[in-house]
């Protein structure tokens, strides 16, 4: 949202409150009025200047789903597209097995974000500490973050076992 969007929002939030001249009064137990406690656009980490999908090329992620899933289902093949989100941007990969029926597949994300949207992304669950990727990485309700520098990089619904995880989220990060 731009400022000016931003700047005509808190002004019709603040006409109400403030009434017929007069500072608006507190909120009840916190000395804050309801304006006040909205987020600002301060409190939203700006993009990273990352593509998601040109971390991992689609032969790439290929390789790795086949290094870490067992081999008795056939090749494996992925395809992945882009889209842009508010905070960063998101790669979905959609990935099949050479013996899997048409229209049979799964997918999963990839999404590059601040590390002030971990705030609000990854505050679901306890955060369990995984070593040796980027800066920080954790998984938390079975999703996958890893922090290099000022980037983040969230892994979500790959559905299949944890080592495969990790493993998507440590090349991934290794890209930054």
């Amino acid at each position: 949202m731009t400022r000016t969007r931003l700047a005509a929002l808190w002004c019709a939030l603040a006409l109400p409150l403030a009434g017929c001249g007069g500072d608006p009064a507190p909120a009840a137990g916190g000395g804050q009025s309801e304006a006040e406690a909205l987020p600002t656009s301060d409190d939203v980490g700006a993009p990273p200047p990352v593509e998601p999908c040109s971390l991992l090329s689609d032969e790439e992620m290929a390789g790795i789903l086949s290094e870490q899933l067992p081999a008795d289902e056939g090749a494996i093949t992925v395809t992945s597209e882009s889209s842009s989100l508010g905070g960063g941007g998101t790669c979905t990969y959609s990935w099949t097995r050479s013996t899997w029926g048409e229209g049979a597949g799964k997918e999963f994300t990839i999404t590059v974000m601040s590390p002030t949207d971990l705030t609000y992304t990854a505050a679901i669950g306890e955060r369990v500490p995984i070593q040796g990727v980027g800066d920080e990485a954790f998984v938390a309700s079975e999703n996958y973050f890893a922090r290099v520098g000022d980037v983040v990089v969230h892994l979500v619904n790959l559905q299949e076992t944890p080592e495969a995880s990790v493993a998507v989220l440590t090349a991934a990060a290794g890209a930054l």
